[in-house]
């Protein structure tokens, strides 16, 4: 009997042991990707822009197993901001540009007490009304489910969104 716990025990493990030369992995290669602002200044437009990843907070974040993410801290401005984030996924699909057809990821923060209430979002994506705090932000990651989203490394492997993404009816701010 001893032996069937100490063969499951080595099992077990070996899903959280390091590769198979005993390093630990490598860390992500950090990129440059464009994504879409969802401002929630009144006076300013949903636009693209393009921003760096980083892996700074992101291991104890709700996107830590993507490795590095959209670097939005210039714009949440707060430690707090950043260390409230939150993301949701949502995926387009027969779209009139193929192109934007995809798997894609909105970060939001919900620091409420340093940011001001964002209600600019495309009521169309998730079918109702969204709050959050400060601006919002849509980034393209490779797939079309969770789970075919990391490249070859094993970290995410985000894609620009399409260009041309904003002139979509999807995308359109109701209010």
């Amino acid at each position: 009997m001893a032996s069937f716990w100490s063969e499951t025990l080595n099992f077990v493990t070996s899903f959280f042991s390091l590769p198979g030369d005993g390093s630990p992995a490598p860390p992500p290669t950090l990129v440059t990707i464009r994504g879409i602002r969802f401002p929630s200044d009144p006076s300013t437009e949903p636009h693209l822009l393009t921003v760096k990843t980083t892996t700074d907070g992101v291991d104890n974040g709700p996107d830590a197993c993507w490795g590095h993410v959209p670097d939005l801290r210039p714009f949440w401005k707060t430690e707090q901001g950043w260390q409230w984030r939150d993301i949701e996924t949502f995926r387009l699909k027969n779209q009139a540009i193929v192109s934007c057809n995809g798997l894609y990821i909105l970060f939001y923060s919900f620091d409420l007490e340093n940011l001001p209430q964002n209600e600019r979002f495309p009521e169309a994506i998730y079918g109702r009304t969204r709050c959050f705090a400060g601006d919002a932000f849509v980034f393209k990651i490779q797939g079309t489910e969770v789970g075919e989203d990391l490249g070859e490394d094993g970290w995410a492997a985000w894609q620009d969104v399409p260009e041309d993404i904003l002139s979509l009816d999807i995308m359109k701010i109701s209010l």
